[in-house]
C-alpha cells in the first residue's frame, strides 16, 4: 500500500515541477515572425496574430 502512495506522491511532485518550469518559460518566449498558435506570419516583435490566438495558446498551455 505504501508503495502506491509513494509513487503517487512522486508523480505529484514531478507534475508540480513541470508546471513551474513551463510557467517560467512562458514569459521568456520571444516572437519568431509567426503566430505561436496558428502559424500565420506576423511582425517579428509579436508572438500572436490577435487576442484570440493569444487566449487559445494560454488556455492550452495552462492545461498542461
Amino acid at each position: 500500500m505504501s508503495d502506491d502512495i509513494d509513487r503517487t506522491q512522486e508523480r505529484l511532485e514531478i507534475e508540480e515541477m513541470l508546471r513551474r518550469k513551463y510557467a517560467n518559460e512562458e514569459t521568456s518566449i520571444e516572437g519568431t515572425g509567426q503566430c505561436l498558435n496558428c502559424g500565420d506570419f506576423i511582425p517579428k516583435d509579436r508572438r500572436w496574430c490577435n487576442k484570440e490566438c493569444a487566449d487559445d495558446w494560454e488556455y492550452y498551455n495552462k492545461r498542461r
